[in-house]
């Protein structure tokens, strides 16, 4: 029973690593697999993911480099900026309820779903005062410690105001999760919160759909990761919706 837990783990940390690395969204397959494969409740399994996501940033951005797309400059400092928000998500993960885990994702996702079906703006990005691209960065680390699913949807909805292409975009997002993943996996190590077996299969995964993406998004263009951003924003979104009914029902 534990070598099928482990199988259908590492494929949805490959699933989950591919599609994160193009859009995000899809830590919730990891999510799915802790809660039905290993029978993990909501509070260990969210936390477990992180592991998946430091693999997903560390192999996405070698991805990048190797396919000759380097992360853009000022990532870093951005990662920087987001790293005290995944401090303070990692603690409100320990302490909020699940409900509360629901409604927030199912809220961010149909916010990307909005900036990213809107009318085109032409031209380069609007800018922006420095106090609101740092709120912007502090809100990616949040979201990173407290949810992780979605993370990748969020740095999007944030860091697609300072590039428009989501080819740069999408390498700016490595390094910011990177930072950020490692912070929050920091923080729930300190608690025992991480179910390492599980989470070593997730981030195996992880790491193999994160690099291959990485080429995947580079010789499709933007258009073909604008794509993959919808339909995984609408299908995580959905689930979302369906969790909340059933809290309520």
């Amino acid at each position: 029973m534990e070598l099928l837990a482990i199988a259908i783990t590492v494929v949805a940390g490959t699933a989950m690593g591919w599609i994160n690395n193009l859009a995000g969204g899809a830590g919730v397959f990891g999510l799915l697999a802790f809660e039905y494969a290993w029978g993990m409740p909501l509070s260990q399994a969210n936390p477990s993911t992180r592991l998946a996501a430091v693999a997903i940033g560390v192999f996405a951005w070698l991805g990048f480099r190797r396919a000759g797309r380097a992360a853009p400059a000022g990532a870093w400092g951005q990662a920087l900026i987001a790293l005290p928000g995944a401090l303070l998500g990692a603690e409100l993960a320990r302490g909020l309820p699940d409900l509360v885990f629901r409604i927030y994702l199912a809220a961010v996702l149909a916010l990307l779903l909005w900036q990213q079906l809107g009318p085109a703006r032409a031209g380069a990005a609007a800018p922006r005062s420095r106090w609101l691209r740092w709120g912007g960065c502090f809100l990616i680390g949040l979201h990173m410690g407290y949810v992780q699913v979605g993370t990748g949807l969020v740095a999007t909805l944030v860091l697609a105001g300072l590039h428009r292409d989501l080819l740069v975009v999408n390498a700016a997002k490595s390094v910011v999760v990177i930072v950020t993943s490692l912070t929050s996996v920091g923080s729930f190590v300190a608690h025992g919160a991480i179910a390492w077996l599980p989470a070593g299969c997730l981030a195996a995964g992880a790491a193999l759909g994160s690099y291959l993406a990485s080429h995947w998004s580079v010789k499709k263009g933007a258009d073909a990761v604008r794509r993959v951003v919808v339909v995984v924003a609408v299908l995580t979104l959905l689930e979302q919706l369906r969790q909340i009914a059933l809290a309520f029902g």
